[in-house]
């Protein structure tokens, strides 16, 4: 029993000696919608497009400002990738709605950059959600390549 006794205290003592990694903390913010941010590899969204390089598909988290925001139920977001192009933000599994009222505010964002090839259908419901005018939204005749991303969490910035 005496010898059981010593070998735990040994085992607790080496295990107490091991370096264990930092815990990395949440990206700080005044809301959270969705899973938290960890605060590691942010990358700014104007450097999104070298960094996804030629994939189709990269796990990445990126901090901008937003641009506009579904006006019928916050579903999705677009951003400026600061080369006159937006990227359309969406959410995982549909269960992410933002405030309406957040264009202009910086987002952290933390999720995965896909190419993706939107269909028309999609893209007049985009401009209907957006409150396009009829002109404008029949005025959408092909499908758009681009860059989009889906996010599991966002963090609104101060």
């Amino acid at each position: 029993m005496k010898k059981l006794f010593i070998s735990v205290i040994a085992l607790a003592f080496f295990a107490s000696c091991t370096n264990t990694p930092k815990t990395l903390e949440n990206v700080k913010g005044i809301a959270v919608y969705g899973d938290s941010v960890k605060n590691d590899q942010v990358i700014e969204l104007a450097g999104l497009q070298k960094e996804m390089a030629d994939q189709a598909k990269k796990d990445v988290k990126v901090k901008g400002i937003v641009k506009e925001v579904c006006q019928s139920k916050g579903c999705w977001m677009l951003m400026d990738l600061g080369d006159g192009k937006d990227i359309r933000v969406t959410f995982k599994d549909y269960k992410i709605f933002m405030p309406k009222d957040l264009a202009g505010k910086e987002v952290v964002l933390d999720g995965f950059a896909y190419t993706d090839t939107t269909s028309v259908e999609t893209l007049r419901h985009y401009a209907e959600d957006a409150g396009k005018s009829e002109a404008e939204i029949a005025a959408i005749t092909s499908p758009k390549i681009q860059l989009a991303y889906e996010a599991k969490g966002v963090v609104v910035m101060k």
